[in-house]
């Protein structure tokens, strides 16, 4: 019986988020007992779209939420229309170096204001119980690295009972 392994990769369509799907590819290629799940986390809904104002009639408010809830889900999908072709480039990377369509998924991830990205990158590992994340990082500035601001850091130091593979 083959062991599976589950790896979540973070495509997000950069030079270093494409270098990591080529990586996987490369890495995994044609060896049996793999899954890849190619995961885009989608942006934070902006300000506008995150609540409104609230009316004193419950009938005009019930619906001025449906309205709002019926404008984040065009924005969600409007995101989503854009950035499929980069999940479906990163499919086709991993694809043409032998990992089978069968064995690769694809998620969007819809990012909330108030999270970290790190934490909902881990968050979606657990979820899809995937025990490796790998992320492209692009060097950073020693005053970034400084404050945290990168994503393949926070994991490397968050990422508890998970592997990650950072490919800069």
């Amino acid at each position: 019986m083959i062991n599976t392994s589950r790896l979540l990769v973070v495509v997000d369509g950069s030079p270093a988020g494409q270098r990591a799907v080529a990586y996987v590819g490369a890495l995994v290629g044609r060896r049996k007992g793999f899954r890849i799940c190619l995961a885009h986390l989608l942006p934070p809904l902006p300000a506008e779209l995150l609540e409104f104002g609230g009316v004193e009639n419950p009938t005009e408010e019930t619906r001025e939420q449906a309205q709002l809830r019926a404008e984040q889900k065009r924005y969600r999908r409007a995101e989503k229309q854009k950035d499929r072709g980069v999940l479906e480039a990163a499919t086709d990377v991993v694809h043409k170096a032998g990992v089978p369509r069968s064995a690769i998924e694809t998620r969007f991830w819809a990012l909330p204001a108030s999270r970290d990205p790190a934490d909902e990158v881990l968050e979606m590992a657990q979820a899809r119980r995937c025990k490796t994340v790998v992320v492209g990082r692009c060097t950073t500035s020693w005053i970034r690295e400084l404050l945290g601001g990168d994503l393949a850091e926070k994991l490397v130091r968050r990422g508890e009972r998970i592997t990650v593979w950072v490919v800069e």
